[in-house]
């Protein structure tokens, strides 16, 4: 059996939070370079999307208040990204 290969309950939001801010580093890396305006939006989104799993990570580990300050950074960076993103 596979017993020995146990997986954090929590391993897919763990992913997702490491992956996307790692996108978000590179693609922020890049827009600089590049001074891409839509690659920057693209980045914020991503930096949101981080700040979700975290907490998600956090309710689901009962840190309902760590969690819910995660929601709103995370809805802050969005409805900012989205008004760059309209006011293009």
């Amino acid at each position: 059996m596979r017993g020995d290969l146990m997986r954090h309950p929590y391993e897919k939001f763990i992913i997702g939070e490491l992956a996307t801010i790692g996108l978000a580093i590179i693609l922020g890396l890049i827009a600089i370079i590049q001074v891409s305006i839509i690659l920057i939006i693209l980045s914020l989104y991503l930096v949101a999307v981080s700040l979700l799993c975290d907490g998600l990570i956090a309710m689901h580990t009962f840190k309902k208040q760590h969690a819910g300050k995660q929601f709103l950074r995370a809805t802050s960076i969005f409805l900012l990204a989205t008004f760059f993103l309209l006011y293009l």
